[in-house]
Parts: C-alpha cells; structure tokens; sequence
C-alpha cells in the first residue's frame, strides 16, 4: 500500500494557507479578541505582532503555522493588521531570526492550549483512523480527517510525511481489522470456493466472477434467465445467509465497488486478508444488484408488452373502422324499418330482409360480434396474446424471488403463490376456485372467466403479474435482497 500518496503540489498546498481565504473563515478564525489583542500588545514591534497575531490565527485555523509567513494571503494580512493597528508591509521583516518565529509559536501554542502530539497520542489517533478507515478507505479524505481531529483535539498538526504513514497504517490495519470481523464466513472452505471464482471454466468460456459481473443488456427473456442464473448460483452458495452486520455499509460498498472493477489477475496477487473479503463483498453485492436487476427487467418486459399490446389495439381499430361503417349503415336500414308506422308487425321480417338480405345480415351480426370491445378497453386480450412468451421465464422468476408484504395475506401475494403452485404442478392444473379475486379489477374482469366459469388461467396468471408490478412500484411489495 502506497505510504506517499499525496503529490507535490498537495503537499506545497497542505503547507500553506488555502488561497482564497473564505469571507466567513477571515470572521472566524481571523478576529481578534480583546484578550488575543492583549497578549499580542506583549511583542515588541510592528513586525512581531503582527506575525504573532497570524500565527495565532493560523494555529486555530490549520492547526499548524505555515513556515513562511509571507505566504499568507493578502486579504488575511490586511484584515489581521487593521486590528493591531499595523502597516501590512510589516509582515515582509517579520521573522528574520527563526528563534523569534519559534518563540512566538510556542506562545501561541501555550496561549491557546495547544500541545505537541505525543506518541501514545498518535496511538490513539491511529485506532480512530482505522475506524474512519473502515468506513471511507480513500487517503486524502483520512488526511483530512486526522488533520480536522487533531485541531479539533488542539494538537499541533505532525509532519505531512508523519501523517501520510498514520494513514497508510490505519488503512492496513483496517483490512487486517475487516478480515478478522469476517472471519466466521471466510473459512477454508470458503477461501476454496472464492479461489475457484478466479479459476476459467470451459464451460463458460471465463472466470466464474466474470460471469457474476456480467450483466443483462436488454430485457428480453432469455437476458433475464441469464440473470436469474446467477441468482440461484449464488442462492445455492448461501450468500443469502451471509451476515456482514459487523462492517459498516460504506465498507462493504467500498470493496464491492472496488473488486467489481479489477481483474481476476489483480485478485490473485493480492494478499489474502485483502483478497477475500473483496470477493465476499463481490459476491454479497451481486445477490442484490442482480435482484435488482432482474425485477427491474420483468417490469420493462411487461411494460413493453403492454404497450405493443396498446398500438395492436390502435391497429385493430383504425384497420375495422371501414367495416364498423359499413355496419352501421345496415343496421340503420334495419332500425328504419322497425321505426316504420307503416310496416305491419307480421311484415318487418320480409320488409327487413328485402332491404337487407338475410345472408348479408348474418355475416354483419358475426363481424360486428368481433368488433364489440368492452368497457374500460385495455387491449387486454391482446396482452394475453404474449402470455406463451412470459411463460418463458416467469415460472422462474417467480421461484426464485421471495416477496413481502406489510399484510402477510396481501391479495397479489396469496395470488402469486396461487401462480407458483400452478407452474410446479408435475400437470397442467385449473385455477382453484378458491383463488383470490380481490386483484382483479375492471379492465381484467371481461376475461378472467372461461365461458363454462372456471377462471382462466392465463388471464388470472396474466393479472397477478400486472398487479404484482404495481404493487412493488408503489412500494407495497418488496423483494428479500433487493435495495430499490
């Protein structure tokens, strides 16, 4: 692990006042009280009190005192020297004997409460950063933490090479810390099987952590079998059951998000107490981000085939507009006949069918009987004609998500498992009577009976799925291992 993170520019940065001085810092941290003023009136000279003075302002600032002080931004030597009453050109000929810089440090170190940071100390700041450590793993950001803590602590800030080390054995300290809080699920038998994560397999031509990271490009059903797949590998390797309560959640993100990211080669050459917890928090995060994903997939494809369903419909209905004209012609011949005073009862019949032949009527009657649409019209029947391809993949799906409810008996979910039997019955089996209906709303209610009554196993399976994508859309049902 490197130890000299920070580059030469930050380190010339970190040595100096920041450039610009925020307004609200300069009121801050760069007003002088009464009793600052007085312990600055103590120096002798322009020059020796208004460095004094910034050095104090400094030192509560940064918690350190820049070396040269002639870097100090013009608008703080300005602000500062209208206090004491001094030119701001003075600070040019403050300092020209380091003694006198050195002398007025440790006053305002003494006149603060400020002290040097001893080594028990450093040990304690180390086991706060290996804490920090677990949860942000990024060098800088420790950094800058410590640096914050130690001025917070009125501890003069260390060396910048000091503190790099502190980091960098924080960060150590806070692998070596993740690996021993995970111990009771790295074992040797799971140190095998994540080994055999980074082994190629012929069968898939690549890594089985490959595979894990490989993930769905559309929403079609053979891509979410795919994920599906990966699901129930991981299901079937307990990853369900693995309890990572003991880390922070920013640490496991943090080695998920790393490890997703390197090759099986960078695994390999990793230390062990690096190298498997990185893989268990791969492997935990892809439980959920595939559960994500593949709810997320079936609630396209349902979408998408509804909404091809939506433009049959539209089809349908400009392709039999001729047809509906031509059907209302005749029957407005028909109703003239029977709004006729002077066609005798006994003659509507031969008079009807004198304007309209008996064989043409017929054929009206049975074309009108397809274009009869009901009320609301939500081009369900032409949803059900997708109902072979969701059969594809969503006896599957539904096998391998566990769905929750507030309400343990929730309509949709006593439905889903309605479905669930179903489709792991050894033969085809009707929709018991029993089956909860509560789910069927009025779009659906013109298709959910079979003319002979019994409930329509497609449309009953069709439904279930459209409420049940309604339900974890509003939040109402939701999925064990999935964080949307």
């Amino acid at each position: 692990m490197p130890i000299d993170f920070l580059t030469a520019t930050e380190r010339e940065r970190l040595n100096r006042f920041p450039e610009p001085i925020p307004d609200e810092d300069l009121q801050v941290f760069f007003t002088l009280s009464d009793r600052d003023m007085a312990e600055v009136r103590k120096q002798r000279g322009a020059p020796n009190q208004l460095g004094f003075a910034l050095q104090l302002c400094a030192l509560r600032y940064l918690g350190f005192a820049p070396d040269d002080l002639g870097t100090t931004p013009e608008a703080a030597v300005t602000f500062v020297a209208q206090q004491v009453g001094v030119s701001p050109a003075a600070i040019a000929v403050y300092g020209g004997r380091i003694h006198t810089r050195t002398t007025h440090l440790q006053q305002a170190q003494a006149y603060l409460g400020f002290c040097l940071a001893l080594p028990l100390d450093i040990a304690a700041l180390t086991t706060w950063l290996v804490e920090r450590a677990l949860e942000h793993d990024k060098p800088t950001f420790l950094f800058q933490l410590a640096c914050d803590k130690l001025r917070r602590d009125q501890m003069v800030r260390p060396g910048i090479t000091r503190l790099e080390r502190l980091v960098a054995t924080a960060r150590e300290q806070a692998h070596a810390e993740t690996y021993r809080r995970l111990t009771p699920l790295l074992t040797p038998a799971q140190h095998v099987w994540f080994d055999n994560l980074l082994v190629p397999e012929p069968s898939l031509g690549r890594t089985r952590l490959a595979w894990l990271r490989q993930e769905a490009v559309s929403h079609a059903a053979s891509q979410i079998l795919m994920t599906i797949e990966r699901i129930r590998f991981l299901v079937d390797a307990g990853v369900p059951h693995w309890t990572l309560t003991d880390l922070t959640p920013n640490r496991v993100k943090w080695l998920a998000q790393v490890g997703w990211r390197a090759p099986p080669q960078q695994f390999q050459r990793m230390p062990p107490v690096r190298r498997y917890p990185m893989l268990l928090a791969v492997v935990h995060q892809a439980l959920h981000h595939h559960t994500d994903i593949v709810v997320e997939l079936a609630d396209q494809c349902l979408w998408a085939s509804y909404t091809d369903a939506r433009q049959e419909l539209e089809e349908f209905r400009k392709t039999s507009a001729r047809a509906t004209n031509d059907t209302l012609v005749l029957f407005q011949a028909l109703g003239q006949v029977l709004l006729d005073t002077a066609v005798n009862d006994t003659a509507v019949r031969a008079v009807s069918f004198a304007r309209v032949p008996e064989a043409v009527l017929r054929v009206a009657v049975e074309e009108t009987a397809g274009l009869i649409r009901p009320r609301p019209d939500a081009a369900i029947d032409f949803f059900g004609k997708r109902y072979s391809y969701f059969r594809q993949f969503v006896p599957a799906w539904l096998q391998t998500l566990t769905f929750h409810a507030q309400d343990p008996a929730e309509p949709v979910l006593r439905a889903v498992d309605v479905i669930r039997t179903l489709d792991g019955a050894p033969t085809p089996r009707p929709v018991p009577k029993e089956a909860p209906l509560a789910i069927v709303t009025d779009p659906w209610r013109p298709y959910i009976r079979e003319p002979g009554g019994a409930l329509s196993r497609r449309y009953y399976a069709l439904c279930t799925l459209w409420q049940l994508r309604s339900a974890l859309r509003a939040g109402d049902i939701w999925v064990a291992h999935s964080r949307r």
